[in-house]
């Protein structure tokens, strides 16, 4: 027959919290706060990097192709190909290109520059989503579009004309002066570079007129590039190659998964140490109530009921610094980005900066199933931590500590 006496007391214990003695009332508030603070900073942390992960995935390969295909020499009936490589079942987006790397100038400052060449016919849709944030289009021949970060790194102004140079490999330099239509950002690493211009006018400054460089492909499943790259040479002509987003951002991606497994490891840990403090919390009220337990027992509570006493004690005591771990943690997720912006405008700083980091805001895909994985943890390293003190109180003897009494 079930008995609440061991969950009574165990909650009266709890909610005591060991105001007869300071140190285990201390250590009992110590314990909690460490459980708040673990629990709340492991749910923000996973919900950040899950954010980074998110945002390489839908925001920056919206932006930079999953697939680039690549002549040699250039395509000139680029339609046909492009409905060869639409032809495969997992391509949703086909988009002909031309680049050219080289410097920009204006006035006595130059900076490093990639013109992307694109057609508004066969416009790639996340550029064309950036573009309608920004509230730019594609330009005319002559013009073109410069990044904010561009912008203002050679402080042009709208309407200005700056000067393209592309360095020869065998021959003369070019140069190629055109005037700035508009701004735009996608907020990545990719603002420090990008230009975009008619796919015909970068085609006339890279000296291949009316061809194209090749092909800028988008997937449905981003992580089966490298063999679609291969099952499209094979459909292809010769002369073509492939470049594939695993070997222009796979570094990156590869470094948020590590960031993400070792700082959520760190801060597991700091759960870990929250729990040996519930274990230093019940040993000392098992010390300080010795003589307590020994009347209890003598009072009818077996062996079995104390070992209840005191793990409904830590139970309660993990459940309530879990919970509110959990809840702030929430918070957290919610508060996070317009802390950080609000930090950012009140110390006119830049935390995340695109020449370092790969976006230049905070992102926050707070999941579930993260949450329910660090209290469930967070759960049972308690119960773990809370055994080994009930098993010593459970063991007290009562003629031992009551024989001078």
């Amino acid at each position: 027959m079930f008995k609440p006496i061991p969950l009574f007391l165990g909650l009266r214990y709890f909610s005591s919290g060991g105001r007869d003695n300071r140190l285990v009332s201390f250590i009992s508030t110590l314990a909690i706060t460490g459980l708040v603070m673990g629990v709340a900073l492991l749910v923000v942390v996973l919900s950040v990097m899950n954010g980074f992960d998110r945002e390489l995935r839908e925001r920056i390969l919206s932006v930079v192709p999953h697939v680039q295909i690549i002549h040699n020499s250039g395509v000139d009936n680029w339609q046909q190909q492009a409905g060869v490589i639409a032809a495969q079942p997992s391509v949703t987006e086909v988009s002909p290109y031309n680049e050219v790397m080289g410097l920009i100038n204006f006035r006595r400052d130059s900076r490093p520059i990639q013109l992307l060449g694109l057609t508004t016919e066969a416009l790639p849709s996340g550029i064309a989503a950036v573009l309608e944030e920004s509230g730019v289009v594609m330009p005319p021949t002559g013009q073109l579009l410069l990044s904010e970060v561009v912008a203002a790194g050679l402080n042009v102004q709208l309407g200005q004309r700056v000067t393209i140079i592309i360095p020869g490999a065998a021959g003369p330099t070019t140069a190629v002066s055109l005037k700035v239509a508009g701004f735009f950002s996608t907020h990545t690493e990719v603002d420090q570079l990008l230009a975009l211009a008619t796919l015909e006018q970068v085609a006339d400054i890279a000296g291949k007129p009316g061809l194209v460089r090749g092909f800028r492909v988008q997937i449905d499943d981003q992580f089966n590039v490298r063999q679609l790259g291969y099952k499209l040479l094979d459909k292809l002509p010769y002369g073509y190659g492939f470049r594939d987003w695993f070997q222009t951002h796979g570094n990156l991606y590869q470094a948020i998964q590590l960031s993400r497994n070792m700082v959520g490891l760190l801060i597991f840990m700091i759960i870990a140490i929250a729990a040996f403090n519930v274990i230093s919390m019940l040993m000392m009220s098992v010390i300080d109530k010795r003589r307590d337990i020994a009347i209890l027992q003598t009072l009818g509570l077996s062996r079995a009921d104390i070992l209840r006493l005191f793990l409904t004690q830590g139970a309660f005591i993990g459940l309530f610094g879990i919970s509110i771990g959990v809840a702030l943690g929430v918070l957290g997720c919610i508060w996070v980005a317009d802390f950080v912006s609000w930090m950012e405008s009140m110390l006119g700083v830049t935390f995340l900066n695109t020449e370092v980091y790969p976006i230049d805001y905070i992102p926050v895909d707070l999941r579930w199933s993260d949450v329910s994985m660090v209290a469930g943890a967070a759960v049972v390293l308690n119960l773990l931590a809370t055994l080994y003190p009930a098993l010593r109180a459970s063991r007290v003897v009562p003629a031992e500590e009551l024989r001078y009494e």
